[in-house]
């Protein structure tokens, strides 16, 4: 598995208060693997780990509410970005397979989306959204051994959830 580390600046945003203060700049190195999609950054780091300090998030409770109604006000809006096709074919037992391969990645990687479509006269199985192809490069390359076909494609993607 790949290491990657979270480079996290706790700051008071000058929105909520007079000054704005860094409080603390840390660097915590976590596992990527796919329980951290779609997971909240300051929950990943603030989870206590054996022989390790502990990390205290101190959010004001408007900007919690504020990122809890931008996220509301956003959920189905659509930008440009990237998936992973694992799978494209049209042979006569294209549908069946494309369903196995779905089901396959959703037991490897249970929070990361799924699409299976048909376009006559393909069955496709794309998976992910993400915003940059850095980001779909990246996930491509964890995936290779177990999805070797797979490639990037560009598509509408529904909005981060953050």
């Amino acid at each position: 598995m790949k290491r990657i580390i979270i480079i996290a600046v706790l700051a008071c945003l000058s929105l909520f208060h007079a000054a704005a203060q860094v409080d603390s700049v840390f660097v915590k190195e976590a596992e990527l693997d796919s329980t951290l999609y779609g997971k909240n950054i300051f929950s990943v780091i603030s989870q206590r780990e054996a022989g390790q300090g502990t990390v205290t998030i101190d959010q004001p409770g408007t900007l919690v509410s504020a990122m809890a109604t931008h996220k509301t006000r956003n959920a189905s809006k659509q930008i440009n970005g990237y998936r992973v096709r694992i799978f494209f074919d049209n042979s006569r037992n294209a549908r069946g397979v494309s369903e196995q391969v779905a089901g396959q990645f959703s037991a490897l990687y249970p929070s990361m989306a799924v699409y299976r479509e048909y376009e006559n006269p393909y069955f496709k199985v794309t998976v992910g959204n993400f915003r940059t192809k850095a980001d779909a490069t990246r996930f491509l390359n964890a995936i290779k051994g177990q999805f070797p076909s797979g490639f990037i494609v560009r598509e509408r993607i529904t909005y981060p959830s953050f």
